[in-house]
């Protein structure tokens, strides 16, 4: 009980100063007692039991397969195109992804735009069947070189 009359002694000798300060109302403010009670921890709550059945592998959930798509086309030259274009054209003919690298060295393409298409690892006429997702590549150079 001591704790709670040094709070409403310190709350009644504070208002009046509240009240000088334009903290309150201009009369004088009248002492105010305030009970503190400290509240007991909640209780943690109760773990939920869980059951766990045993799953054959038929019960067991199947993710939806992704799958590449299966392409069919003879491959096209695309030697002499600007690197863009050509993954363009791969994408017309449902190949999404194609690899790149450079002829002259091991710099990144980062913008397709301004590399050319020297070479590439399926020959023009190559009939290409299957899922090839990532295992086109083209060989290429800056637009301002020369092919190897």
């Amino acid at each position: 009980m001591k704790r709670h009359t040094s709070i409403a002694f310190l709350l009644a000798a504070g208002l009046p100063l509240l009240a000088a300060c334009g903290g309150g109302d201009e009369a004088v403010a009248s002492p105010a007692t305030v009970t503190v009670t400290k509240e007991a921890p909640a209780p943690a709550p109760a773990p939920v039991p869980t059951t766990v059945s045993p799953t054959t592998p038929a019960e067991a959930p199947v993710a939806p397969a992704t799958t590449a798509a299966v392409v069919d086309f003879p491959m096209p030259d695309m030697t002499g195109q600007v690197l863009q274009d050509a993954q363009d054209a791969m994408q017309t003919l449902g190949v999404m992804y194609s690899t790149s690298h450079d002829a002259l060295g091991s710099r990144m393409q980062v913008l397709d735009r301004d590399w050319l298409v020297c070479d590439q690892n399926i020959p023009a006429g190559q009939q290409v069947t299957g899922e090839v997702e990532g295992q086109i590549d083209f060989g290429v150079v800056k637009l301002s070189e020369s092919c190897p």
